[in-house]
């Protein structure tokens, strides 16, 4: 059986010309000579070889800009910026006098270091609001690094413009607005807030590639697997052991697992580059379902605590949900990000049923603002919670009525036309590339996106969760943490 879905990626720009014999730096190093600042009067100024830009409150949108303008090009930038300041790198952009008095707009290579995660997606500063966010580019949303230098690679042929973050192929897209412009290094306003934050910027260099005409324009690419989705000869390994229920395996950015023994209230870390395991948290609160996000958090449903908490790299604890309309949760059970930086979260109740306070057992979602909503109301008990690679589509697993149910998303929290997928439960799910879901049940249990089941694998004790990562899946089981060669790749 062969499985195919399309990904929209950039390809390279195949030059007439040696690539590296083309590049102008932008930047020298030592002063801001060839750059001019516009907007706010945020500070902008040269430390040991790079340029760093300083907030300053009550001030608009800085932009310190290259005084001459650029049509055709490929642009490289590296920056690091605060986690809690969004900025952004323009090009193709204008200042002009006739346009709400000199405003910078244009296009912005956007610089997002927060759980949305839409760094090196496309915003039109000053002008018409996201032209491409990365919504459905969950490989691209992941390869930010936080608190870590990262490398943009922004390239215009025309009216095609595309981007890549730390080598991952983010926006691609077609635009007609502007041919040509300065490119500008973004500093956000902050409103009335004291703090100095800062963004800085270091290795910028661009090829103008005006006049090229031996360029392979972006185009499609398949991810194709044909075959059985089992490695060959693939056998069970147990990574860690003498749990006593293990659940929750999330990816960290730095490749590690993290994993819950619910009653033993810990959180471990599985690394594969040493096979070894070590407690992350204790007591975590009984968590259940993890994920991280771009920003490197980890979102956790602590159902013992009978929240959901956010930790972010730096080990600050922040509570996102723990109540709704005024009452105590029951236990949130699993988490999937949404993509546009908000989350969807089960409510089972599991445990005693003494100190409940809401009747039904449902599905909620956390807006970026972090509003409650509730979503879905007319479950037995849901569990298991995932999105498709494209995050159009939410799979629900409700263990107390042995279905797995699927909706459209279509908007922020809002999920339409629910359709039964499978006659099965699940506790925890996952997915990989090619939209195909993995269930925990009896065993662990594949089905193709159109619901068909394509796996059935049984590892050494009844599965509980599953997470795949490129072509390991791991699975938590009872008192073992285990994993199995695939041949086919997790979404990450």
């Amino acid at each position: 059986m062969k499985y195919i879905t399309t990904l929209l990626i950039a390809l390279p720009l195949l030059l007439s010309a040696e690539e590296e014999g083309n590049w102008t730096t932008l930047f020298n190093g030592k002063n801001l000579d060839g750059w001019t600042q516009r907007g706010g009067v945020a500070k902008y100024e040269v430390v040991d070889g790079v340029i760093v830009g300083t907030t300053v409150p009550k001030t608009p949108n800085s932009f310190l800009c290259t005084e001459k303008e650029y049509g055709d090009f490929i642009l490289e930038v590296e920056y690091k910026v605060d986690p809690t300041l969004n900025c952004g790198i323009q090009f193709r952009s204008l200042s002009k006098p006739d346009y709400k008095d000199g405003r910078v707009h244009g296009y912005q290579a956007e610089i997002d270091p927060s759980d949305r995660g839409w760094s090196a997606g496309i915003y039109d500063e000053g002008r018409n609001g996201w032209l491409f966010p990365l919504t459905g580019n969950i490989p691209a949303r992941y390869a930010f690094k936080q608190n870590d230098w990262n490398k943009y690679r922004i390239q215009c042929v025309g009216n095609r413009i595309f981007t890549h973050i730390n080598g991952v192929p983010a926006a691609n897209f077609e635009d007609n607005t502007t041919a040509k412009g300065f490119v500008a290094l973004q500093v956000h306003g902050i409103g009335n807030r004291e703090e100095k934050l800062q963004v800085r910027y270091r290795n910028i260099r661009i090829q103008d590639l005006t006049g090229a005409i031996d360029v392979i324009t972006p185009g499609n690419r398949e991810y194709t697997h044909d075959g059985p989705l089992v490695k060959k000869n693939a056998e069970w390994k147990k990574l860690a052991g003498d749990f006593k229920f293990t659940e929750g395996p999330a990816l960290a950015p730095d490749g590690k697992v993290f994993f819950n023994d619910i009653p033993n209230e810990r959180t471990h870390v599985y690394d594969p580059e040493n096979g070894e395991t070590s407690v992350f948290r204790e007591p975590s609160g009984r968590a259940n379902g993890l994920f991280f996000t771009p920003a490197g958090a980890l979102i956790s449903c602590e159902g013992g605590n009978r929240r959901v908490t956010r930790t972010d790299f730096a080990g600050e604890v922040t509570v996102l949900a723990e109540k709704f309309d005024g009452k105590k949760l029951n236990s949130p059970n699993d988490v999937v990000p949404d993509g546009i930086g908000g989350f969807y979260f089960t409510d089972p109740r599991y445990g005693k049923n003494d100190d409940r306070e809401i009747d039904v057992e449902a599905v909620y979602y956390i807006d970026r603002k972090g509003k409650v909503t509730q979503v879905a109301a007319d479950l037995v008990k849901p569990n298991g919670i995932i999105t498709s690679p494209d995050e159009d589509i939410l799979y629900i697993a409700d263990p107390g009525a042995e279905t797995i149910w699927t909706y459209d998303i279509t908007s922020p929290g809002k999920i339409e036309n629910k359709r039964k997928f499978a006659d099965v439960g699940s506790d925890g799910m996952t997915v990989d590339k090619l939209g195909n879901i993995y269930v925990t049940w009896t065993d662990v249990i594949a089905f193709s996106p159109e619901g068909e089941e394509i796996l059935r694998l049984t590892p050494p004790e009844k599965p509980a969760n599953c997470l795949l990562v490129h072509k390991t899946l791991y699975v938590t089981a009872r008192t073992g943490f285990y994993s199995i060669d695939l041949e086919v790749e997790g979404v990450r």
